[in-house]
């Protein structure tokens, strides 16, 4: 039954099946809104109820002619300005214009944007799947040098180091041969000086410590096995001498391990304790008549496991070991013990192991320690937070055990750094592989017509361009983590000590996520290793692991943010406490009330204040909520240990909202501080983009929590696969913005033609 009023509704029902999904929401709406209009008959409200059958969708043949008929209304009537405008002309009947604010309403319920509605009917290029081509609206090295910022200079020394013939990737099978090629590649990075770049300078370093993560960062462009084991020499060793050690042992040692003259170690981990260093079981035992220590290995589950550069390579290690004078434990500090001869031997008394072949890194050579009294001297205590003085007796500036224990640990906060900041570089080499493969990539197409890149595919787009998003906006959040990390202050500590556990958790987990989804996004090609997408995933893997286990790591921040609620709610006065309740008022008044639970407008739901407070209100809420259980918890008899465990699931929200948060906000404020229009405007898309998929992910929460409606988180997913679209021709530049060097790429998938 084709009548004026039923072709009023022929736009609508085009839309809510377009996506060959006719939701039970959509349905429900609609219907109740026909059954409502008591100006249709009785037989055009059966007609159009027929036409939102479930179970009998239209065929694609009925949906091509509906857009058709509907598209030439668009085509001779092009000033139209909304959908409502567009029902009319459809129907033929201008009197049915009584009606529109009915449809209005109806149009915000199903989460339907009007004027982007209308770009379904317009013919032009930009709408059309298969003329939708790469088209830069940005420069790329302007782009470039705001993500580089002040420490470009550094970032193009590595990018030209890492680009030479010496550094060709290594294709070997044999990780003997592997193994010194990645040595290799470490000493022409310290004859550059870029393995010292973060010690002193009195003592041949170049003082920079924001340049030292820049250059493991860019070095992590080229194979992961040279980061780690750069990190392993210059970061874990070099930094723990140079934070844990006083003068006498920044003269002795710091030159040589930049240089790479000394190869060394970084012994925490042990078979039975990692993630617990507390309970690490090697001992130190002092003997003042010789003033000397004894390093031992209790037990064979006590040896030190996993240690870069011990299995081939390194003569001294820094072990972490219990110090014990006089049958008293002072807890774990750092000693200097020397573990092989320069001939390539164990020292006496030192058993050395080979971990093997591993899932990735075996350009890394692990190994395992094992200690049968081995006797140091008194100087190779590492002695900055606690010495033993003259007579034999124990000495620390900090008398609290747990806090220079954690005093300790924090300066060793900047592996916590560089490994998100690599993992991040894996992650952007991932993309940028699949993107490009996807841009040239075609399969598909109109009836009769060429076949299109798979780039141009919706669902191609929303796998995609969303970590897109979320990698430029974890890259602004790593270099603000890295300048607070260098400007610290120690009442800041606990918090940047925190917020480096939490990025790196978040940001590890997120390269996990996204090397697989671009692995699949290149079908079988992405499965060869030619097309070097299975070494990142192998590589970056146990990155979810290093410097902490990820889910430990989220619970210790966790914990540091429900100390910082708890501390602000004690320390608040009776004024204070009545500002507390009128703000959180005002925030149901301005953002929970019905109006703004349903708006579906397109300039709210791409506003940054909605974005931000809606970011807020879930980490207030949720770190509310969780203090509030743990307290009831504890309140019914529970010990804390045991109330903490109950709760431990909830803990990792708190967390990732508070990081989500941090990371949002940090990308808007670069983009407030980008002056170049079109970066800028690109920006800005990817912030709106990582805002609204953040929080389409976390859309149940929402619901539950009546932040938002249904109608509104439809309205949401809506506006993230038109953002997805509208980046598109941008996409290919974006990740070449990265500034990955061709030769680091190396994919034949990903090479432009």
């Amino acid at each position: 039954m084709s009548t004026p009023k039923t072709r009023l509704f022929l736009p609508l029902i085009y839309i809510v099946w377009s996506d060959d999904l006719l939701t039970a929401d959509e349905f429900n709406i609609l219907s109740r809104f026909i059954q409502k209009q008591s100006w249709l008959s009785e037989d055009e409200r059966t007609f159009l109820e027929s036409q939102l059958h479930l179970a009998s969708p239209p065929s694609r043949i009925e949906l091509n002619a509906w857009r058709a008929e509907i598209a030439q209304t668009v085509a001779v009537n092009p000033t139209l300005l909304s959908l409502f405008d567009l029902q009319l002309k459809v129907s033929q009947d201008h009197s049915l214009i009584a009606h529109q604010s009915a449809f209005e309403v109806l149009e915000q319920n199903l989460g339907i944007l009007g004027a982007e509605a209308l770009k379904l009917f317009t013919a032009n290029k930009e709408n059309q799947t298969y003329n939708y081509e790469t088209n830069s609206t940005f420069d790329v090295p302007t782009l470039t040098a705001i993500l580089d910022g002040s420490v470009a200079n550094a970032i193009n020394e590595v990018k030209e180091v890492i680009s030479s013939k010496a550094f060709t990737y290594e294709t070997s099978t044999d990780v003997t041969v592997y193994r010194e090629k990645v040595l290799e590649w470490c000493r022409i990075l310290a004859q550059r000086d870029l393995g010292n770049r973060a010690y002193p300078k009195e003592y041949g370093g170049g003082g920079n410590l924001a340049e030292y993560f820049a250059i493991m960062e860019t070095l992590s462009f080229h194979d992961l096995s040279l980061v780690i084991k750069f990190g392993v020499q210059f970061g874990l060793w070099g930094m723990s001498i140079n934070s844990l050690g006083t003068e006498k042992h920044f003269k002795k040692y710091l030159a040589k391990v930049g240089s790479l003259e000394l190869p060394g170690c970084f012994a925490m981990t042990e078979t039975n304790h990692g993630s617990n260093v507390k309970g690490l079981q090697t001992t130190a035992t002092y003997n003042h008549a010789t003033k000397t220590f004894l390093i031992s290995t209790p037990t064979p589950k006590d040896q030190k496991e996993y240690i870069g550069n011990a299995a081939n390579h390194g003569i001294m290690a820094t072990v972490f070991a219990k110090l014990i004078i006089d049958d008293v434990d002072y807890g774990v500090n750092a000693f200097i013990v020397p573990i092989r001869a320069e001939n390539g031997a164990s020292l006496p008394n030192v058993t050395i192991g080979d971990c093997g072949l591993k899932m990735g890194l075996n350009g890394v050579d692990n190994g395992t320690l094992s200690f049968h009294n081995v006797e140091i001297p008194y100087d190779n205590m590492l002695d900055k937070f606690a010495t033993i003085d003259e007579n034999g007796a124990f000495s620390s500036p900090i008398p609290s055990d747990n806090r220079r224990f954690f005093t300790m640990l924090g300066t060793l906060v900047g592996g916590r750094i560089g490994i998100p900041r690599s993992a991040l570089s894996g992650a952007k080499s991932g993309l940028a592989i699949a993107i490009r493969y996807g841009d040239q990539r075609r399969q598909f197409g109109p009836e009769g017509g060429s076949e299109i890149p798979i780039l141009n595919y919706r669902m191609h787009q929303r796998r995609l361009f969303p970590p897109l998003a979320k990698a430029y906006a974890l890259h602004f959040a790593l270099r603000y983590l890295t300048q607070r990390f260098i400007d610290k202050k120690p009442e800041e500590m606990q918090e940047i000590e925190a917020l480096a556990a939490g990025l790196k958790s978040y940001t590890t987990w997120f390269a996990t996520a996204t090397l697989q989804e671009c692995r699949e996004a290149c079908g079988g090609k992405g499965y060869l290793s030619e097309n070097r997408i299975d070494a990142l995933k192998n590589d970056t893997d146990v990155y979810t692991t290093f410097e902490g286990d990820n889910t430990v790591l989220m619970q210790l921040v966790a914990k540091n943010r429900l100390s910082v609620f708890r501390k602000q709610v004690s320390d608040m006065n009776a004024m204070d406490k009545v500002s507390y309740v009128w703000n959180q008022t005002k925030v149901y008044l301005s953002e929970k009330n019905p109006f703004i639970t349903r708006d579906t407008n397109e300039q709210h739901l791409l506003d940054p204040a909605f974005h931000i407070n809606a970011f807020y209100y879930r980490e207030h809420e949720i770190v509310t909520s969780a203090a509030k259980r743990l307290k009831k918890l504890i309140d019914s008899g529970l010990d804390p240990y045991d109330a903490f465990n109950v709760a431990q699931h909830q803990l990792i929200d708190v967390t990732k909202a508070y990081l989500e948060r941090v990371v949002l906000e940090q990308f808007l404020d670069k983009i407030a501080a980008t002056s170049d229009a079109s970066a800028k405007a690109i920006l800005t898309k990817l912030a709106q983009l990582f805002a609204l998929s953040t929080m389409d992910e976390n859309k149940a929460w929402y619901l539950e929590n009546d932040y938002l409606t249904t109608v509104k988180t439809v309205a949401i997913r809506k506006t993230v696969n038109q953002l997805c679209w509208d980046i598109r021709p941008d996409a290919v530049a974006l990740v070449d913005a990265f500034g990955i060097p061709e030769s680091c790429l190396a994919a034949p998938i990903s090479q432009k033609k």
